[in-house]
């Protein structure tokens, strides 16, 4: 992973999004990777607690995220991201904001 990516884990609330990403964080870290984690509940606690959770504001909350996972890969700062992104458009414009060769989708079931 020598350019920096960002890892994007969508799922519906409790499905294990945090769960994966702090393992693959922990892997990752042990492999010399600089990594960070964005989190849609800590993000929810400080930068957007302005949001609701309208599809308005799922949308401004992703883009936020989005724009600062693309301020990390400028830096290069790899980020797993975890949030609920409700609709393929949502996340399109992450892909777009962060560049779509370095977005990852990665969908949480449980």
């Amino acid at each position: 992973m020598s350019k920096p990516l960002v890892f994007w884990l969508t799922g519906l609330s409790g499905a294990g999004k945090t769960t994966v990403a702090k393992g693959a964080l922990k892997l990752l870290e042990k492999a010399g990777k600089k990594l960070v984690l964005l989190d849609g509940d800590i993000l929810r606690d400080g930068l957007n607690n302005d949001l609701g959770f309208s599809l308005e504001d799922r949308a401004e909350n992703i883009r936020r995220a989005a724009e600062i996972a693309r301020i990390c890969n400028k830096n290069g700062i790899s980020v797993i991201c975890t949030f609920i992104s409700p609709t393929q458009s949502i996340r399109k414009v992450a892909s777009e904001i962060i560049g779509a060769d370095q977005f990852f989708e990665i969908f949480i079931d449980t």
